[in-house]
């Protein structure tokens, strides 16, 4: 059905197509992505009779009225008596419906005062009408080839990114490095579109519930946690727009070293207090016969060990230069080796994430930090070196009971 709605005292006349089964709540929601003022601050007026909200548009007989428009103060009175209880959350004096009032009125942006006609009725009895504001037609699509834009740029021009972004969306991310730009907008439309219904059910909840019992303390409850929800999400989204790196995973610092000509990874951890190496890895690089088992005993971190003893002298090559280390060698074959803080502080190391290194100032080198791909590429190694232990360790005990 067509209706035309009038702005209390201006000529601001607009005409609308729209769903006749709508609720006057309904028709004020999608008003409010036209007129720059909240559903909540809205009455309707026909032949000078404010219409209540739950009333249908098809059962007042509306015909060939102009339906009237008036801005009123909001009604907030009944949301006020919950700030008390999520002050915390709102970030201040502000009642509930003020706060989320301001968060819904960001979402619609700019006003449309102009006249001219509209049409809801692709939203059919949806009340939210609202959310879609931000993503009209041609504005969606261009926040969505802006979008796609960013992504291509940043992941062709970021390996570790784009390795990130294989372990956490292979799909974006093969599409993108095959230059697929339709499948890289169908997966940010998507994504653009779950966010809008989302949104859409955040507020029809909103609306549920201000227009529910006040006081109902599982009432109070909900809308607190819709406000605390609201916080999250936009901290997620600065967080998307000022440090989209922190939102994947990132790797430990990894270098490559020497003993006695054989190649060893080195975890780079100022959280451990001691350099240690696995007993497998000492034998592998025949220094055991050097373990002075006197200091023998249990080393204590994330769990528990026990110490075989310690190397108080090992020659580590990195880069073509020899340094002295002291290592700790314990019984947990899964450890490999860890350059502790003892030997960092010995040679006076620095980590420096601008050069992407372990910088020993003595020997004048800097050890480069292994990138996400060997890192991904070693651990699929040692993976299956793993399992072939596993294997062999099985077949060994099965003849031992034979």
């Amino acid at each position: 059905m067509k209706i035309m709605v009038n702005l209390e005292g201006t000529d601001n006349y607009q005409e609308f197509d729209i769903n006749e089964n709508l609720s006057i709540l309904d028709l004020k929601a999608n008003l409010s992505t036209v007129f720059d003022f909240s559903w909540n601050e809205m009455e309707l007026l026909l032949n000078d009779r404010v219409l209540a909200n739950h009333l249908i548009l098809n059962k007042i007989g509306i015909d060939d009225n102009v339906l009237i428009l008036r801005r009123v103060k909001s009604n907030l009175a009944a949301s006020r008596s919950l700030t008390h209880n999520t002050s915390s959350i709102s970030g201040g004096n502000s009642s509930l419906g003020q706060v989320f009032s301001q968060y819904m009125s960001n979402q619609r942006g700019g006003n449309n005062n102009n006249r001219g006609y509209n049409n809801f009725g692709g939203y059919n009895n949806n009340p939210l009408a609202a959310l879609m504001s931000s993503f009209r037609s041609n504005a969606k699509e261009e926040f969505i080839k802006k979008r796609v834009k960013e992504l291509q740029d940043r992941f062709l021009t970021s390996p570790d990114d784009l390795n990130a972004l294989f372990n956490s969306n292979p799909e974006l991310a093969e599409a993108i490095v095959a230059g697929n730009t339709p499948k890289v907008e169908s997966i940010v439309r998507k994504q653009v579109e779950e966010a809008e219904n989302k949104r859409k059910e955040e507020e029809m909840e909103y609306i549920r519930l201000m227009n529910s019992d006040q006081n109902d303390p599982e009432v109070q409850k909900k809308i607190a946690k819709i406000i605390q929800q609201k916080n999250i999400d936009e901290n997620l989204r600065k967080a998307e727009e000022y440090m989209p790196e922190t939102l994947f995973p990132v790797h430990m610092l990894f270098i490559h070293l020497e003993i006695n000509k054989q190649k060893v990874v080195a975890l780079v951890d100022t959280g451990a207090q001691s350099t240690v190496m696995s007993q497998d890895l000492c034998k592998k690089c025949d220094l055991f016969n050097l373990c002075d088992t006197r200091y023998s005993g249990i080393a204590k971190g994330v769990g528990t060990s026990k110490i075989i003893g310690t190397v108080h002298a090992a020659q580590i090559k990195i880069q073509g230069k020899v340094l002295m280390a002291k290592i700790t060698v314990i019984e947990n074959s899964s450890i490999g080796f860890i350059f502790g803080l003892d030997n960092m502080r010995a040679h006076r190391c620095t980590i420096d994430l601008k050069l992407n290194g372990l910088v020993f100032p003595a020997l004048n080198i800097t050890a480069k930090f292994l990138s996400d791909g060997e890192i991904k590429k070693i651990k699929e190694e040692q993976d299956e070196e793993d399992e072939k232990r596993a294997i062999e360790e099985a077949k060994k005990a099965s003849l031992e009971k034979k």
